[in-house]
C-alpha cells in the first residue's frame, strides 16, 4: 500500500510542477486540430486521427488544470479539529477529506481553488471522453465504408 501512495505522490508532484508544460502541449494539439479542419473542412471530421488529437489535447489540458488547481489551493492541509472536512481518527491522522481541486464548498464555506478550475476540469474531461467515443465511431464507419 505504501508503494501505491508513493507512486500517487510522485504523479501529483510531477503534474503539479509541470502543469504549464502540459498546457502548452495541449494547445499544440488543439492548434493542429484547428489547422487540419481549416485545410479540409468537409472531410476533416470523418478522420479518427483528428478526434484522437482533440481527445489527447483535452486529456492533457485536464491534467494541466488539475495540476494548476493543486498548486493554487488555499489551505490544503487544514489541521483544525473543528473543521467538518477533517476526520479525527488514528487511520487518517486528521487529514482533510477533500484535498483535491474538485473541492466542496460546504466544508469551509469557500472554494479552495480558483473558480474556473472546477468547470474547466469537467469540460476537458467531457470533451476528452466524447472525442474518444468519436474515434471509435469514425473508425468503425471508415471500416464499414471499405467493405
Amino acid at each position: 500500500m505504501e508503494v501505491v501512495w508513493a507512486v500517487a505522490f510522485w504523479i501529483v508532484l510531477i503534474i503539479g510542477l509541470t502543469w504549464w508544460l502540459l498546457f502548452l502541449i495541449a494547445a499544440g494539439y488543439v492548434i493542429s486540430v484547428v489547422v487540419t479542419t481549416a485545410r479540409d473542412p468537409r472531410d476533416a471530421w470523418r478522420r479518427p486521427e483528428l478526434w484522437g488529437r482533440l481527445g489527447a489535447g483535452c486529456a492533457l489540458a485536464f491534467l494541466a488544470t488539475v495540476g494548476y488547481g493543486i498548486t493554487s489551493m488555499k489551505g490544503s492541509l487544514r489541521k483544525d479539529p473543528t473543521d467538518p472536512c477533517t476526520i479525527d481518527d488514528d487511520l487518517m491522522g486528521n487529514h482533510p477529506i477533500m484535498d483535491w481541486p474538485l473541492s466542496d464548498t460546504s466544508c469551509s464555506g469557500y472554494e479552495s481553488v480558483p473558480t474556473f478550475v472546477n468547470p474547466a476540469i469537467c469540460l476537458f474531461a467531457v470533451v476528452s471522453l466524447a472525442s474518444m467515443a468519436a474515434v471509435i465511431t469514425t473508425r468503425r464507419r471508415a471500416r464499414a465504408r471499405l467493405k
